[in-house]
C-alpha cells in the first residue's frame, strides 16, 4: 500500500522524536526533503500533531525560523488542563473524538467510558434546530474534563 506524503512526513517526525520530549525542525528543510510545499508540512502539523493527540507546536517564522514539536508529558493533570483549554472553542465531532481517544490512551477514561461519551456527543445525538452542536459538544466535554480533574486530585 502506498503511503501519502502526509503519512511519510508524520512518520519522519515521530521517528525523529522517538524518546525525546521535543524536536526542532525547519519547515523549509522538511519541505525540500519531501519535495513538497511548506504548506504540506503545516497541514501535517495542524492535523496530526495536535494537543488532542498529545503534542504542542511552537514555531518562529523568518530566515532562522523553526518548528518545535513538543510531546506533552504523561502527567494526566497537566494533560487535562491542556484538554480543558481546547474546549474553549467549538469542537467538531472528529476533534472531540480525537480528544476522547487521547484521554483513553492516557488511561484517564476507559474504553467503555470513551465510547459512551462519544455516543452522547456525536452529531446525530446533538442534532438541534439552531445548529449549535459544536459549541454544545465543547461545553459538554468541558464539564466532563472538569469532573475528571476533580477525580485526579482525589
Amino acid at each position: 500500500m502506498n503511503k501519502s506524503i502526509s503519512d511519510l512526513i508524520e512518520e519522519f517526525i515521530m521517528s525523529s522524536l522517538d524518546d525525546d520530549d521535543f524536536i526542532e525542525l525547519s519547515r523549509n528543510d522538511l519541505a525540500k526533503f519531501f519535495a513538497c510545499v511548506p504548506s504540506q508540512i503545516n497541514y501535517v502539523l495542524n492535523t496530526r500533531f495536535t494537543p488532542s493527540r498529545g503534542f504542542v507546536i511552537e514555531s518562529q517564522r523568518g530566515g532562522s525560523g523553526y518548528i518545535k514539536v513538543i510531546k506533552m508529558q504523561n502527567n494526566n493533570n497537566n494533560y487535562l488542563k491542556n484538554a480543558l483549554s481546547l474546549t474553549d472553542q467549538p469542537l467538531n465531532n472528529m476533534q472531540a473524538n480525537q480528544l476522547l481517544d487521547e484521554l483513553n490512551i492516557r488511561d484517564v477514561l476507559t474504553d467503555r467510558e470513551s465510547s459512551i461519551i462519544k455516543s452522547a456527543i456525536n452529531t446525530k445525538a446533538l442534532n438541534n434546530p439552531i445548529n449549535i452542536d459544536n459549541t454544545l459538544r465543547s461545553n459538554i466535554l468541558k464539564q466532563i474534563i472538569i469532573e475528571l480533574m476533580k477525580r485526579e486530585e482525589e
